[in-house]
């Protein structure tokens, strides 16, 4: 367990920065005051299913420790865009880009403890962030140093070890689902390489009229995908209304619909990036493919994403299956 030391430290230049300006205000409170006292994990090489342990010294207001509006475990990347909102009267919301894990308070009060419900990324920075909790006696609990402001740390994981890669390939995607659109647009995501698929932390990027939007995926169903093996990439407002194969996973990438949305009036143009933003994939580029009236579907998998190999599937196409085009040697 390490003791209370500067947070923020470790790891990307933007996060050390902002832990930076967020222990540079704040007024100290006199004591006495619970206080965030140790925590873990810390540094470099951290396993990926590490929880996440805050000691404090005294007991926390149960109900607002395990509310999930003011303590969360999230990607370094996140970490500006939440410590605002972490700092705010209201607290995270339910859309907030956070790591969903399990939540237990216990050691009398004094120790919180965030499990994630899923692997971490492998060799990224994540970021650990306390906002304005309260004691069991309603008081505001301080930070190490004794104030009443936002507390960030970050962490990184440790690299997967080398093995054969995967290759991910935009398969299907449809985006004029029917009414809800939510629970039904999907892009289905094969996995062509001799490793394995894990697209936790991955993003999915739409071009729009401004540019390209992007949701980051987390896993819903199953994974990592196999050596052939196939995924689906959803809205999390998915409602499984497809006949889709059993043993298939599914991500979640927006917390409602599909990266907020695939659009209706225009041909899908989607990347596929990993978590370091490479793009592995796309769909569409440079609008290759058609608009079509229900899914679009790529004709051979292993061709190229160019006009001659896209193709309207009929309705809403095959999410997670075969289709007619799919070579036998990838569904014997």
């Amino acid at each position: 367990m390490s003791r209370a030391r500067p947070a923020g430290e470790l790891g990307l230049a933007a996060v050390a920065a902002l832990a930076g300006a967020l222990t540079a205000c704040g007024p100290a409170a006199p004591e006495p005051h619970v206080r965030l006292a140790a925590w873990t994990p810390t540094g470099a090489g951290v396993a990926t299913d590490a929880a996440v342990a805050l000691e404090f010294s005294g007991p926390l207001d149960e109900a607002e420790a395990r509310s999930g509006r003011r303590v969360a475990l999230a990607r370094g990347s996140d970490a500006r865009a939440l410590s605002s909102a972490i700092g705010s009267e209201a607290g995270l919301g339910p859309d907030a880009p956070v790591i969903a894990c399990d939540v237990a308070l216990d050691a009398g009060g004094r120790r919180l403890t965030l499990r994630p419900l899923a692997p971490l990324t492998p060799g990224a920075i994540h970021a650990v962030l306390v906002g304005p909790l309260a004691d069991a006696g309603g008081r505001p609990v301080l930070d190490p140093e004794g104030r009443r402001r936002v507390f960030l740390t970050t962490f990184e994981t440790a690299r997967a070890p080398p093995g054969p890669p995967p290759r991910p390939v935009l398969t299907e995607a449809l985006a004029d689902a029917t009414a809800p659109e939510a629970g039904g647009e999907y892009v289905e995501v094969w996995n062509l390489g001799p490793g394995p698929l894990e697209l936790e932390g991955w993003r999915l990027a739409k071009r729009t009229a401004s540019g390209f939007a992007t949701c980051i995926a987390t896993r819903a169903e199953g994974g990592p995908v196999g050596p052939g093996g196939v995924a689906l990439l959803t809205g999390g407002a998915w409602d499984g209304r497809y006949d889709v194969p059993a043993g298939v996973a599914r991500y979640a990438c927006g917390a409602t619909s599909l990266a907020g949305g695939l659009a209706n009036d225009r041909a899908p143009e989607l990347r596929l990036l990993d978590p370091s933003g490479v793009i592995q994939a796309t769909l569409g580029e440079g609008g290759a493919a058609p608009r079509c009236p229900g899914a679009v579907e790529r004709i051979d998998p292993e061709g190229p994403d160019a006009p001659e190999n896209w193709a309207c599937a009929e309705g809403t196409g095959t999410p997670g299956a075969c289709n007619d085009a799919t070579p036998a040697a990838l569904c014997p």
